[in-house]
């Protein structure tokens, strides 16, 4: 029994992550967000380009990018 929770247990742990693309937080200005997404360039994940997100009324809100994960 202690034996099949451990080898579960390392199963899990050697698991690759999961494939699924999020967004940054929102950044005040262009230059901001392209410094962040240098922080999120790993073996599995991508950062896109930065862009303009907007509200419902036209209004300027922030920056964004969205991070991809690598297959």
């Amino acid at each position: 029994m202690i034996g099949a929770a451990l080898a579960g247990g390392l199963a899990l742990g050697t698991a690759s992550p999961a494939y699924a693309d999020c967004n940054s937080p929102l950044y005040p200005t262009l230059s901001k967000c392209n410094e962040a997404r240098k922080t999120c360039v790993s073996s599995w994940t991508s950062p896109q380009q930065c862009y303009r997100v907007v509200y419902g009324n036209d209004s300027f809100a922030r920056y964004q990018f969205l991070v991809k994960t690598r297959c």
